[in-house]
């Protein structure tokens, strides 16, 4: 199986300031520049399949139009998609270096740290003292806490609290 490389280079620390400034507008705006074929109808009906570049018979008139709406709705959809993927990367603790954290990976994590923010404020404490005290002398609690994951408490021990 091949696998896919994105070429990231981690020497290069301008890449990241990017990731939490996704624009969605800007992007699509970009994503159409790169397809002038968008906006020329004949150019669609040979990516349509028709023989010799003909529409095919089974299509009813304006279907290639409302078809390049819908993909154009479902490209702005995506986009917001991944803005707010995004922005919500930004916001949750990571690695120094680390790869960009997949969708699935960035929803667990930013709902263990909900979870532990919301710990932090309930218990009054400080949350430098609160998420010391939890990573030093475990969390000896009746219930194991919801926010306490491998994943998340490895993030906090790498934060420099000083």
């Amino acid at each position: 199986m091949e696998e896919l490389c994105y070429g990231f280079e981690w020497e290069d620390p301008t890449e990241f300031l990017l990731w939490d400034q996704a624009d969605p507008e800007a992007q699509l705006e970009n994503f159409l520049l790169d397809w002038p074929c968008l906006e020329d109808p004949s150019c669609m009906r040979t990516a349509q399949g028709g023989a010799g570049g003909a529409p095919s018979p089974a299509q009813p008139p304006g279907h290639g139009r409302q078809r390049r709406a819908a993909n154009l709705r479902e490209r702005r959809r995506m986009l917001s998609i991944n803005a707010a993927f995004e922005r919500l990367r930004g916001h949750v603790p990571t690695f120094p270096y680390e790869r960009r954290l997949s969708k699935i990976d960035t929803l667990r994590l930013a709902i263990a740290y909900i979870a532990l923010l919301r710990d932090i404020l309930l218990s009054g404490c400080h949350p430098r003292a609160y998420v010391e005290q939890c990573l030093r002398k475990g969390w000896q609690s009746q219930a194991p806490a919801a926010w306490n994951t491998s994943d998340l408490t490895a993030r906090l021990s790498w934060v420099k609290w000083d």
